[in-house]
């Protein structure tokens, strides 16, 4: 009985040493791959802008009219900071000879200059003279934009009957932009 169970031993030993045989000797060929993972760019600039006043002083309504047809606030918008590239990221807007019921809008178009789809994230205002001025955001529902289109903000602001001759009334406006998949 002895040998009959080292016989099955030998033999099952022998399988083993056999399959383990036969898989060394497979042939075999590796195929391997090279990875290249660019990322794209999120960024934006202004490309345009324009106001309302354009002729005739916009007015916010009544008791306020300009039926005479006066113009005698402007509404200058104008470049103030570029990037490396010389895209526009920051617009300077001055209002001059401003009054109570002078209500322009301001239009701002930005453009996505990236390689990858953005929305507006955030926006944000800087403390300002509540009393003397009134500023409303003008924000459409969908703000995403591909690379290569536009997408129109506006701010309209109203100066307000409180407002002080002779006065300077600051602040700063700054948009928020990140790839679309980040944007609820």
């Amino acid at each position: 009985m002895k040998g009959i169970t080292q016989i099955k031993g030998l033999t099952i030993l022998g399988l083993i040493l056999l399959t383990i045989g036969v898989a060394s000797a497979m042939w075999m060929e590796t195929l391997r791959i090279n990875t290249y993972v660019h990322t794209g760019e999120v960024q934006v600039a202004w490309v345009d802008w324009y106001c309302s006043d354009e002729g005739p002083d916009p007015q916010v309504g009544e008791p306020f009219h300009n039926e005479e047809g006066k113009d005698v606030a402007k509404c200058i918008i104008e470049p103030e900071v570029y990037d490396e590239e010389q895209n526009i990221i920051k617009l300077n807007v001055t209002i001059v000879n401003a009054y109570p019921g002078y209500a322009p809008e301001i239009t701002l178009v930005v453009e996505n200059i990236g390689t990858i789809p953005v929305k507006l994230l955030d926006y944000s205002i800087s403390e300002y003279d509540e009393n003397a001025l009134s500023v409303d955001f003008i924000i459409p529902e969908d703000t995403q934009i591909h690379p290569g289109e536009t997408l129109e903000l506006g701010i309209k602001i109203v100066v307000l009957q409180e407002a002080e001759e002779l006065t300077t009334y600051t602040f700063e406006v700054e948009y928020t932009f990140a790839q679309w998949n980040e944007v609820p």
